[in-house]
């Protein structure tokens, strides 16, 4: 065969047989499109699923974990038995085999039981079996329609930094452990359970909510496919979000750099890390709707032209996943190397600063709200005589402008901020220039719809 394709479906398509029935309609239109290329298909968990094992690791003391277990077979099981095909020892050895894939969870559970409490990788041992479960399952199915899917493990190819919950993957690693057995993907179609790698230590760390976007953008990076589809439930990327505002635009084209702005300042669409596999080796992202028949045209294609398009902006976005953290003194500005130690100690404690906004009496740090306590404590201990106070905000939110060329656009910024005014929205912080593609500004977080709605309607108009 000749090149791959990657194509990843994620949890909503599975809520029930039918979802399936139509995955499988989609994959076969895809072979139709793209005969002689060989497809990788990485899955989500069913619909509901992770959630259901969150809830059981977080509760492990109160489940019953047999019945909890049943259950997650009973789900599993009905799609392999809906599709019986009349050859009755096969659907039993295939229900055995998923029995004992669901139970292996019991000796997990009874040690974390055990223990009273769950060690960070037994809850990514669990959370993982979402994933393993729904590949399984889907192999099954398409096996059942004449279509052959060898079923691929990331504990034997994506290799992780170890963080349990977040793991980012380690790219030449795993790329040099795909490409030692690079005929195991050439030779047949394969279907990878997305969300997880593994460390070097052998334990299995999450990806983060999002994960199989991830997954699907490490296995090209690491295959050097031809291109990535991410199925989601929008046509792709729009200008604005449609909950807040008013006919937003489809965006037909983005760059690399504009899509890791929006996912990192609020887009939840593609997984904030699956953009950097991509943009090392130019490889083409498609994000499209699941809905109606195949086709690439109606997608956003994300690839590494630098698209300026007639309006300048592409999209306004927005996080309320922010914290201000606050450093007063009379000579902060004035004296050398505080803000690197302020940064250092944070990185020491693998703190991420979103940004920074420095005068000559203060030190503004942006966090993400759920590290601020760990933040404060960081802050408390640094002892620099310099800083006479400090102060932690929650009460805000950030807004990005989005867009190739933006800050060379003359009076783009006059519009942005004149259309606060308007609604008498007052800006606490502004950056811009940090990037070529993106400005961003602090707003409470109260009013920061508004404040999306008026600078998109601005921008845009109303349709």
């Amino acid at each position: 065969m000749d090149g791959f394709i990657v194509v990843k479906f994620g949890g909503s398509n599975f809520k029930n047989f039918q979802g399936y029935c139509e995955v499988i309609a989609k994959i076969k239109e895809i072979l139709e499109f793209e005969k002689g290329k060989t497809l990788v298909l990485v899955v989500s968990a069913a619909y509901g699923i992770t959630d259901r094992l969150i809830n059981a690791v977080n509760n492990f003391q109160n489940i019953d974990v047999r019945t909890f277990l049943r259950e997650l077979y009973d789900l599993h099981s009905s799609l392999l038995s809906m599709s019986n095909d009349g050859n009755s020892h096969q659907i039993t050895e295939e229900l055995k085999e998923l029995e004992n894939k669901v139970f292996e969870l019991e000796k997990i559970f009874d040690a974390v039981k055990l223990l009273h409490k769950v060690p960070d990788f037994a809850k990514d041992l669990i959370i993982s079996y979402g994933e393993r479960l729904n590949a399984y399952v889907l192999q099954k199915l398409l096996q059942k329609e004449g279509l052959d899917f060898e079923l691929k493990m990331p504990e034997e190819w994506i290799i992780t930094d170890g963080k349990f919950g977040t793991a980012s993957v380690l790219l030449e690693p795993t790329k040099c452990m795909i490409e030692k057995r690079l005929d195991d993907w050439k030779n047949k179609h394969s279907i990878v359970p997305g969300f997880y790698g593994v460390s070097k230590d052998g334990d299995v760390t999450l990806l983060g909510r999002g994960g199989s976007d991830y997954t699907a953008t490490v296995l090209a990076y690491a295959l050097d496919a031809s291109y990535v589809i991410l199925f989601k439930d929008v046509n792709g990327f729009l200008s604005g979000d449609p909950k807040i505002v008013e006919n937003p635009i489809l965006l037909e084209k983005l760059s690399y750099d504009e899509l890791e702005e929006l996912s990192y300042f609020g887009a939840k669409i593609v997984h904030s890390n699956a953009v950097e596999p991509l943009k090392n080796r130019s490889i083409p992202l498609y994000v499209c709707s699941f809905s109606g028949n195949f086709s690439l045209s109606n997608c956003t294609v994300v690839s590494n032209e630098k698209h300026l398009s007639e309006k300048c902006v592409k999209s306004v976005s927005f996080t309320d996943d922010v914290a201000v953290v606050q450093f007063f003194g009379a000579n902060l500005g004035r004296v050398p190397g505080v803000l690197g130690e302020i940064s250092k100690s944070m990185a020491q404690s693998g703190l991420n600063i979103k940004f920074v906004i420095t005068s000559q009496t203060a030190i503004n740090l942006i966090v993400s709200k759920k590290d601020l306590p760990e933040v404060m404590r960081v802050a408390e201990t640094l002892r620099l005589r310099e800083v006479e106070r400090i102060s932690y905000r929650t009460d805000k939110a950030l807004v990005a402008v989005v867009g190739y060329g933006l800050l060379d656009t003359h009076g783009i910024a006059a519009k942005v901020f004149g259309a606060l005014s308007k609604c008498e929205i007052n800006v606490d912080m502004i950056s811009a220039g940090a990037s070529e593609v993106s400005m961003y500004f602090l707003v409470d977080a109260q009013k920061v719809k508004d404040a999306v709605r008026m600078v998109h309607s601005e921008l845009f108009g109303k349709g």
